[in-house]
């Protein structure tokens, strides 16, 4: 029983083997394995026929198959062996050559170990060798001149001095500075043996540079000269002798030359005649005057431009006063000829405004100069001398105009024409010609109250001492007509307020004087006068009753005060006709007719005033209206 029921189970496990087996490869996706799929490839090489004879044989055909392909591999094996044979044999051969040459190698090696450190001492003495020479060509290099440097420094056939010479100059000179670090640094006598040849180079140097400058100084135009000179005064300054002897030697040179081309601008003019000679226009004192000083104040500031270009290197001295120096004495030559001829023509100048206007014409040349001088100069002291000249000769000259037309006398017999004056007017007409070329330079500010007080105080004086020789309404009215103009004259200019404030009273009060007589001539035609008389003095009785203030007295005083409102012109003093001034004439008629209506207002208070006995309507106008019919 129990080998049947393990029998059983046998066969139920192979079945179930083969079931899952079965199962396996029905569930076995052929299309994803590649290996499957490579060896059906390769068996559709050699099955060709699928038939119950081939399916038989398929087994045996893939053993003989697979033994074929073996049968390959080991031949193809067979080959590689001995291929690896013949290498190892070739291997092992290298291997002992390899050992041989070790051997000798280390012999070699035993033997070059001597000549390698030999070798190594002399590639170090080699290097310290070559760094000793480098040194010694440096140094010499450093401290010493090639020949070329040597003969640019002495100095040959050619005395031109260029680039190349300031070069070895400027080497000299760091020679020294490296000698005296080399004596610093204890090697004295190389440092001393150096320095005394450098010593030597230097003064022969200095001399060749000395000689040269002082004649590139008269051609510093030329652009080449101008470089260098510069150069030559940086290193000339470290000779004080020898700089000081070329500063004046720039300065004689320069000098000379624009004195040549100052006199060249008065006598030839420039290139080709043109501009023309200054001295063409000597007739004309203010352009001659003038063109003589905008030459000097055009060439000033181009000898200020060269001394500037030929100190710009210069350190050990001071530039602004060795400039300033320099600048004062090339001008210093222009200063003769400029005051001979400017002095001949203040000299011989007869008219004052044109010796005002070249007082200011040099005051304002002579700022401007100063300006680009810096300093005080000779010309400075030239021009200040020429204006002071200039300005004395102008107040002479307006003192002698002023007093020449004072001495004509405006009264004949007694009568004198109101008008303004032919003395007032040509006094006045000089007055704005000088003030017309007043300067606005600051120094010219001081001159205005002194020609105002030249003009002004003898004009006045005189128009009061002629007033005194006229009737009292002449008088008022001459001075009016002369002191207006003159104070609308100086209100102009910047003149003294307290002078104006002065003109003023003085027409205020001949106003004042005017208004008075204008007042009293009406009232004295009108016949009021008696009657006015007659009311401040009355006791109390009634004025109708009392002669001189009845009623047919004062019907005739109104007759006349209409004539007066139809024609007040007919009511004025004749000479204030001849005023000159509207406002005048208006504030006289204004003024005066003020005061009438104040005399009239008192007259016809004592007319309305009951006591007095007068009829009503004696008087048909009132104050006001009659102060509105005068158009006060």
């Amino acid at each position: 029983m129990p080998e049947e029921e393990r029998k059983f189970v046998d066969e139920t496990r192979n079945e179930t083997v083969l079931a899952r087996k079965l199962k396996k490869t029905l569930h076995l996706k052929v299309e994803n394995d590649e290996d499957t799929i490579h060896a059906l490839k390769e068996l559709s090489t050699f099955f060709q026929e699928n038939n119950l004879k081939t399916r038989r044989n398929l087994r045996g055909q893939i053993e003989r198959r697979s033994l074929e392909i073996n049968s390959d591999f080991l031949k193809a094996f067979q080959l590689v062996k001995e291929n690896l044979d013949e290498i190892h044999e070739n291997v092992k051969g290298m291997s002992d050559s390899c050992k041989s040459m070790q051997v000798r190698l280390e012999k070699s090696k035993i033997q070059t170990q001597e000549l390698m450190s030999k070798t190594n001492e002399l590639q170090s003495k080699r290097v310290q060798l070559g760094m000793k020479k480098d040194l010694s060509e440096k140094m010499r290099e450093k401290l010493t001149l090639t020949n070329k440097e040597v003969n640019e420094l002495k100095g040959g056939s050619d005395q031109r001095i260029t680039q190349d010479f300031f070069t070895a100059l400027e080497k000299v000179e760091q020679i020294h500075i490296d000698c005296k670090v080399l004596i610093s640094a204890g090697h004295q006598t190389t440092g001393f043996a150096v320095g005394e040849k450098m010593d030597g180079y230097l003064e022969l140097a200095m001399d060749r540079l000395y000689r040269w400058a002082q004649g590139a100084v008269r051609n510093i135009e030329a652009g080449e000269n101008s470089t260098n000179l510069s150069k030559a005064f940086y290193y000339l300054q470290k000779k004080p002798i020898l700089f000081n002897h070329i500063v004046d030697e720039f300065i004689s040179s320069r000098r000379q030359l624009i004195v040549r081309q100052f006199l060249d601008a008065l006598t030839v003019g420039g290139p080709g005649g043109t501009p023309r000679p200054i001295e063409m226009h000597a007739h004309e004192p203010t352009r001659y005057v003038g063109d003589m000083l905008a030459w000097l104040h055009q060439a000033c500031p181009g000898e200020a431009e060269n001394i500037t270009q030929l100190l710009k290197l210069s350190t050990d001295v001071d530039k602004a006063e060795l400039s300033a120096k320099i600048l004062s004495g090339i001008t210093e030559g222009v200063c003769r000829p400029l005051k001979s001829r400017i002095e001949q023509i203040l000299i011989s100048e007869a008219s004052a405004i044109v010796l005002y206007k070249l007082t200011n014409l040099i005051r304002f040349y002579d700022g401007t100069i100063s300006e680009v001088l810096k300093c005080s100069s000779v010309l400075s002291s030239t021009l200040c001398e020429l204006q002071q000249l200039s300005y004395s000769q102008f107040l002479s000259l307006l003192q002698t105009s002023v007093t020449q037309q004072l001495a004509k006398n405006d009264v004949i017999d007694g009568h004198c024409d109101l008008a303004l004056s032919l003395t007032t007017s040509s006094l006045l007409g000089l007055l704005r010609d000088v003030l017309s070329g007043h300067s606005v330079v600051e120094s010219s500010q001081s001159d205005l109250p002194v020609i105002v007080r030249a003009v002004v105080d003898p004009l006045t004086l005189h128009l009061q001492e002629t007033a005194q020789k006229l009737p009292r309404q002449d008088a008022a009215v001459y001075l009016l007509n002369n002191l207006h103009p003159l104070r609308s004259t100086l209100s102009l200019y910047q003149s003294d307020d307290k002078r104006l404030t002065e003109l003023n009273k003085r027409m205020e009060v001949c106003l004042d004087e005017l208004v008075r007589e204008q007042t009293e001539f009406i009232i004295l035609n009108l016949e009021l006068l008696p009657i006015l008389t007659i009311i401040s003095k009355n006791d109390g009785s009634p004025l109708a009753s009392v002669p001189g203030t009845h009623r047919e007295a004062i019907n005739s005083a109104m007759a006349r005060l209409d004539n007066l409102l139809s024609a007040p012109d007919l009511y004025v003093i004749p000479s204030t006709r001849l005023l000159l001034s509207s406002q005048h004439r208006k504030h006289l008629r204004i003024f005066s007719h003020k005061e009438l209506v104040k005399s009239y207002s008192i007259l016809y208070k004592a007319v309305l005033d009951p006591s007095n006995g007068y009829e009503a309507g004696t008087l048909t106008k009132t104050p006001e209206q009659v102060e509105q019919l005068l158009q006060i």
